[in-house]
C-alpha cells in the first residue's frame, strides 16, 4: 500500500470533521516517524508514528502525553492537543507494530534544529521552565516508558555489554572514545549519585529538550514543547542539560568537521536566563547546585549513547550511512571537551544568576 493511502486510511480512524487532502513529512526524528496531514478545514493535523519495537510501551507512551496534555490544558497552558479515534482511544494499531496518534497542528509554528539567537536561546528556556513549571503539581501516575532512560549506570553497562559483542573493526575504529568513556563515568555518575541519595527530587519532565522539540511562532516566541512521547518521572537537571546540549552547539549532532563544534557561552546565559524566570519558585537549592554538571553529563550520556548503538551495529538509531553514529558520538564528545573548557565561566554565571 502506497503512504498516501496508508495515511488517509489511519487518519480517517480519528475524529475530525476534516477531510483528508494531502501530507508532508516531519524528518527531524531519530526513531519516529511524523507527518503533517493536510485537510480541507481551518485544521491540520499532525499524525505520528511510534515505533513499537523501540517503544515497548507505545499505548502507554500515548497515554502519558494524552494526560499531561489534558492537565496543561486544563490550566489555559498553552499544549498540544490529542485527538480521540472513532473507538474514543488516542491510537491507532496497525499490521506492523507501530502505534499511530493524532494531534492538532499549531498554525503559524516552526521548530528549529539549531539556535541562531539569544532571544530564541531564551525563549528555549521559557518554554523548557515553564513546562516543569507547570506539572510540577501533577499527581496521576505515569508509566515510566523507557525505563532507566536517563540512567548512567544503566547506559554504561549497556556500552559494556555492546563491547563484548562489537566486530574487531567497529572496536578498532572506535578505540580512542572506548577510552574516553572508561576514563570518564566516574564523574559523571555524579547526578545519578545524588538522586540515589535523594538529594534531587524527582518529578515530572520531559526528559528530551532538544531544540526541534520546541515550537515557535513566526514572532520566534516559544510556543510549547512537542514530542511528550519520553514525557515521565525525572529530574528537571536531564532537561535543563539536554536542552542546552543542543542549543549551545555551534554545530549538528552529525557534523563532521570539528573545527565547526564549539559552545555558545552567551546561548548557554540567555536560555539559562529564560529558564530560572520560569522555575524559579519550584526549583530547589540542591538542584541549583547541580545545573553547571548536568551540561556535561547530558552531553557526555548522549555520545555514549551513540556509541553503544554503534558497536551495536546501528539498532536503535536511524542511521544514513555506515559511519553515522560514530561520527554522532565523536561530535557529543567534542562537544564535552568545549563544555568542560568553559566550566568555571558556567558556575560563576549560575550562581550570579541565582543570588
Amino acid at each position: 500500500m502506497e503512504l498516501k493511502q496508508k495515511l488517509l486510511n489511519i487518519f480517517n480512524q480519528f475524529k475530525t470533521d476534516a477531510n483528508f487532502k494531502g501530507f508532508q513529512t516531519f524528518s527531524s526524528g531519530h526513531i519516529n516517524d511524523t507527518y503533517l496531514i493536510i485537510t480541507n478545514s481551518s485544521i491540520n493535523y499532525v499524525l505520528q508514528k511510534i515505533n513499537g519495537t523501540v517503544f515497548k510501551k507505545a499505548i502507554d507512551v500515548i497515554h502519558n502525553k494524552v494526560k499531561i496534555s489534558d492537565f496543561l490544558l486544563q490550566k489555559g497552558v498553552k499544549t498540544i492537543r490529542f485527538i480521540p479515534t472513532n473507538k474514543n482511544t488516542f491510537y491507532i494499531e496497525d499490521k506492523e507494530n507501530n502505534y499511530w496518534n493524532l494531534s492538532e497542528f499549531i498554525e503559524n509554528s516552526q521548530t528549529f534544529l539549531q539556535v541562531n539567537s539569544n532571544d530564541i536561546a531564551y525563549q528555549a528556556g521559557l518554554a523548557t521552565g515553564t513546562f516543569l513549571a507547570h506539572t510540577t503539581d501533577y499527581t496521576d501516575n505515569l508509566v515510566e516508558v523507557l525505563p532507566s532512560f536517563h540512567s548512567m549506570s544503566f547506559r554504561f553497562q549497556e556500552f559494556q555489554n555492546a563491547l563484548t559483542s562489537a566486530s574487531k573493526t567497529r572496536k578498532e575504529k572506535a578505540i580512542k572514545w572506548i577510552s574516553l568513556v572508561k576514563e570518564t563515568i566516574e564523574k559523571m555518575m555524579v547526578i545519578e549519585n545524588a538522586i540515589q541519595l535523594k538529594k534531587i527530587p524527582l518529578r515530572v519532565t520531559h526528559n528530551d529538550t532538544k531544540i526541534s522539540n520546541i515550537l515557535f511562532n513566526e514572532q520566534n516566541e516559544a510556543i510549547c514543547l512537542i514530542d511528550l512521547d519520553t514525557v515521565m518521572q525525572g529530574s528537571i537537571l536531564f532537561d535543563y542539560g539536554d536542552a542546552l546540549r543542543t542549543i549551545c552547539s555551534t554545530a549538528s549532532e552529525d557534523e563532521t568537521d570539528l573545527s565547526l563544534i564549539n559552545f555558545n557561552v552567551e546561548y548557554f546565559k540567555n536560555y539559562t536566563k529564560g529558564f530560572l524566570k520560569s522555575i524559579s519558585t519550584q526549583i530547589t537549592k540542591e538542584e541549583l547546585f547541580y545545573l553547571p554538571k548536568s551540561i556535561s553529563v547530558m552531553v557526555f550520556i548522549m555520545g555514549l549513547r551513540f556509541l553503544t548503538d554503534y558497536l551495536n551495529n546501528d539498532i536503535y538509531y536511524k542511521t544514513k550511512y555506515s559511519e553515522h553514529n560514530i561520527d554522532r558520538a565523536i561530535n557529543q564528545f567534542t562537544l564535552l571537551q568545549k563544555v568542560d573548557a568553559y566550566e568555571h565561566e558556567i558556575n560563576d554565571y549560575i550562581k550570579s544568576a541565582t543570588t
